[in-house]
């Protein structure tokens, strides 16, 4: 028994066609639709690393900040510390009532007289020598020296004095007699003059003297 097809052929292969079409379609779609979803995860995956790029940036960029904050802390300490020092040094200079008392050990009576006065203290670098041993060819630095050790600081009190005198022998036994001082380790003679009156003359004078201290 014979078959008949009475389907046309054109009808097969436009029924094909439009298989094949959906096919293609519905592929595209879901090619489209893993293009999205793999676009938004790469886009999530970017803004995550982005995020933890700027927490690293912002970590990185406090511990520089505290770093120097630190480093500007030691130096504020170590400049504290230094000022301090300073002050208790300054502080262990003469006091007045040791200058009063020098003063009135060299002043005799009647003969010189102050017009005006004032002291100042100041700080003084003193180099100190080595300790070395003298072998007879060299000169050998113990162990644990350095031929230059660091200085001592002397405070002196400067003491400017304006005055008179009766007369230049009296000046000049008033400055032999600060120099016998102890505590007085200068007097410098800035300026003298012979001023005239009427029944008598004296001899006006600006002087400077440096009271020493004990080194720190």
């Amino acid at each position: 028994m014979t078959e008949f097809d009475l389907v046309p052929r054109e009808y097969r292969l436009n029924l094909a066609f439009r298989h094949w079409l959906g096919r293609v379609a519905a592929l595209t779609t879901a090619v489209v639709v893993f293009a999205c979803a793999s676009g938004a995860a790469l886009a999530w995956a970017n803004s995550s690393l982005d995020n933890q790029i700027q927490q690293l940036q912002t970590q990185q960029a406090l511990t520089a900040q505290q770093r120097t904050q630190l480093e500007t802390l030691d130096a504020r300490i170590m400049d504290l510390g230094r000022q301090w020092q300073l002050l208790t040094t300054l502080r262990s200079g003469a006091p007045a009532e040791e200058i009063f008392a020098i003063i009135d050990a060299t002043l005799e009576q009647g003969d010189v007289w102050f017009l005006s006065w004032d002291f100042a203290r100041a700080g003084v670098a003193e180099v100190q020598q080595p300790q070395t041993v003298n072998t007879g060819y060299f000169i050998v630095v113990p162990d644990g020296q350095s031929m230059q050790p660091p200085p001592a600081w002397q405070v002196d009190t400067h003491l400017n004095i304006r005055g008179q005198a009766r007369d230049h022998s009296a000046l000049s036994a008033f400055v032999r007699a600060l120099f016998a001082q102890s505590q007085v380790r200068d007097v410098r003679l800035q300026r003298t003059s012979l001023r005239r009156f009427a029944a008598a003359s004296v001899v006006e004078f600006e002087l400077a003297v440096v009271l020493g201290s004990e080194s720190s």
